[in-house]
């Protein structure tokens, strides 16, 4: 997920800020070693609140960053909210379609000329 690379080097972080990603606790130097020059990195824990469908989902996502080389890297990136559904078919809107009111059915088939 790394933004257009800037003099060599992958962005990720800044990108994440601007999309209204927040630390979720306190960032952890020297925690971890750095992929690509094997220096002390540090770990950001970042979360994102989301409010659709009336309800607030919390996405969570890792980012390790190292001071030494300036790398970017995405440890664990953010989960999709809505993995768990299965995709529309044919049959699925077929069984929701029929679980409407006949009323409400009507409506949609009007609806659609």
């Amino acid at each position: 997920m790394p933004s257009k690379s800037v003099g060599g080097f992958d962005l990720i972080l800044g990108d994440l800020y601007n999309d209204y990603w927040f630390n979720a606790g306190a960032i952890q130097h020297s925690a971890v070693a750095c992929t690509k020059c094997r220096g002390a990195a540090s770990i950001h824990s970042l979360e994102k609140l989301v409010f659709a469908f009336g309800k607030m989902t919390v996405k969570h996502c890792e980012v390790h960053t190292c001071p030494d080389c300036l790398h970017e890297h995405m440890a664990v990136p953010p989960e999709k909210a809505f993995l768990r559904y299965k995709p529309a078919t044919k049959a699925n809107l077929v069984k929701l379609f029929a679980k409407l009111p006949k009323a409400v059915q009507q409506s949609l088939l009007m609806n659609r000329r």
